[in-house]
Parts: structure tokens; sequence; C-alpha cells
């Protein structure tokens, strides 16, 4: 009845629709690019056309109880804002992506914050190599060593990008100043030029401070052959830098991933034993560790592992080598390592 906000007695429906879905079809999503393009305005949308990666849709406001469900029918990952102000669940203003083919069902809890209700994506990442004959070089007994060669390759990415590193030998640290944030960083010198930009992983190892060796967040870039690490200075060094290839974590893909590897490798030298292991960002996830000993250099050895682990956005995921009883080389002959969101 016209202003009764309750129904008291029975409601007969016979064949009329007493709830009805809105539904907006064959959508172009915005190739601006930006939050407020591609404003959605109905329950249940269906997006047709996605151009170029990333091009945008913006969600309605949130109100609590509200539901939108977005079908990614384009090409290419879809780019979803949230309104001004509201927040997806990877913080205000900040966008989730969809991959082709995928449909993602939201739903608002109170005026400012979605939850992802439902989604038939599953967030995952790949890096691997075949048949490589490349030995990695390693340069300390006990040092941890981050992985990189020339030929690893991305494997099938959703949410997530790759960052081969440096496909190559390992480069020479030729010096070590204190930091523009005295006795905070310390300042590394290197020749060849270290082609590092700011957030990469790398291993710095062979050095006579302990303090120096270890994984690193590169905070820094100061030139072409210098860039700074958090360390506190004490005297210079010599020694060397690994910069690791990794898997990077989109915005929205952040949570906890299973990881898992599988390697095939020869040892250069007899009697070698190597620890593997995960680092997210500069941690060592000792949870990952497997350890292996070579018996005869040449012989090939087959490795796995696999664990449970936490990953932020932004955050790189990388594979970590270390020889425990000396400095023989070793060749990753077929490598793979695969994260998979839960």
């Amino acid at each position: 009845y016209p202003g009764l906000s309750t129904v008291d007695g029975d409601l007969v429906m016979d064949d009329d629709t007493f709830i009805r879905h809105s539904v907006t079809a064959t959508i172009t999503a915005s190739t601006s690019q930006s939050q407020g393009n591609g404003a959605l305005t109905s329950e249940i949308n269906e997006i047709a056309v996605v151009a170029f990666a990333d091009d945008t849709v913006t969600l309605p406001a949130a109100i609590a109880g509200r539901k939108v469900t977005i079908i990614n029918n384009g090409a290419n990952t879809l780019r979803m804002y949230p309104a001004s102000g509201d927040d997806l669940g990877a913080g205000v203003d900040v966008f989730e992506e969809l991959e082709a083919n995928e449909v993602i069902d939201f739903v608002a809890y109170d005026v400012v914050n979605w939850h992802v209700e439902s989604s038939t994506e599953t967030l995952h990442a790949e890096m691997f190599d075949t048949e490589n004959s490349d030995a990695f070089v390693i340069n300390a007994q006990t040092d941890d060593h981050m992985y990189h060669t020339n030929g690893l390759a991305a494997g099938d990415l959703a949410g997530w990008t790759f960052d081969a590193g440096d496909a190559g030998t390992p480069k020479a640290i030729m010096a070590i100043v204190d930091g523009a944030d005295s006795g905070v960083d310390i300042a590394v010198s290197t020749n060849p030029a270290h082609a590092l930009a700011v957030g990469d992983i790398i291993s710095q190892t062979n050095l006579a401070n302990a303090a120096y060796v270890g994984t690193f967040v590169v905070k820094a870039v100061i030139s072409a052959n210098i860039y700074e690490v958090a360390a506190v200075f004490t005297a210079t060094g010599t020694g060397t830098v690994d910069h690791a290839a990794t898997l990077i974590c989109d915005v929205g893909s952040e949570g906890q991933y299973e990881v898992n590897w599988n390697i095939s490798a020869t040892a250069a030298s007899n009697n070698d034993i190597f620890v593997f292991a995960i680092h997210v960002e500069a941690a060592h996830k000792s949870n990952t560790n497997i350890e292996r000993k070579f018996g005869i250099a040449a012989d090939i050895g087959s490795i796995s592992g696999g664990a449970l682990i936490n990953v932020g956005a932004g955050e790189h995921v990388s594979f970590m080598v270390r020889n425990t009883v000396g400095s023989g080389n070793i060749t990753l002959k077929d490598f793979n390592v695969r994260v998979i969101r839960l």
C-alpha cells in the first residue's frame, strides 16, 4: 500500500516479479583510466569492451547493503575504482583489477567500505627457466645469494608483474661509504653500472663486514654506479651484488598465498650442500627452506618446496640459494616458482 514500509499479512505474487536486479550490458570501459571515469549505475554490469589494459570503471558510492557485480568480457585487464572516498579493500581511492573473462561481486557494509563477496578470479604468478646451462655464481660460503639468470621469464600472471632482475653475472662492489642518512644508510659503488631502481631486491655477498651482507631493498639510486641500502656504516668494503629476479604483487592482489617451487640442478663441486628458500622483500621465509647435498659434481638432482606466505601490495617474491659448505657454483637447469592466492 502506498506510504507503508511493512506488509502485515500474506503477500500473493501470482506471476509478478518481487525482486528485480538492475542490469547494464555491453559497457565499454573508459580509456581515461582514472577514478570517476566509466561510472557504473547498475547492480549487474557486463563490461564488453576493454580496449587497453587498465581501462577503467568506477563503482557507485558505497551504501550499506549495496551489491555490485562486474563481469569482464573484454580482452584486457579491467581497472575498477571506488567512488571518491570509498575503499574496495585495498585502501581509500585505491583501484582493484579484474582479469579478462572473470567475474567479481562487491558488497558494501557501510557508507565507505566494500567487501569482495565472491570472485571467479584466482590471483597467481609464475617465473620459470628451462634447459639453462649458465652457472649461478656463488661468491661466499653461507651467504644468501638472490637468484637471477639469463633465461628467466614470466609464466602466466594474474594480479602480478615480473622483473627479470640482473639477467647475467653479478656486479662487483668496489667501495662503500656512509649514505645520505648518516648512520642509517650505506652508499655502495659498483662496476659496471648496477642498473637498479628503488625497491629492487638485491643480495650483497663476500663482504668482510657482516652488517653489509644479506638481502636488501634498494632505498635510493644516487647514480648509475651508486645505490643505497639500509645499513650502519663502519668501514669501506668490496664484494658482490646480485639483482634478484622477482614476482611483484600488484595493488589489490595482497593476501595469503601458497608458494611452490621446483628445480633440477647440477653442482660444480663434490659434496656441496645447498639451502634454497623464498624471500618476501628482504625477509627470509624460513618455512620455505629446503636443503640438499650434491654428492658428485655434474650429477643432476631435483628439489622442490612449498609453504604459505603473506604478501603485501607491491612486495617482491624472490628465490634464494646458499652454499653451506663451500663456494662452488650451481646450475639451475630447470626452474619455476609459482604463487597462488588462497
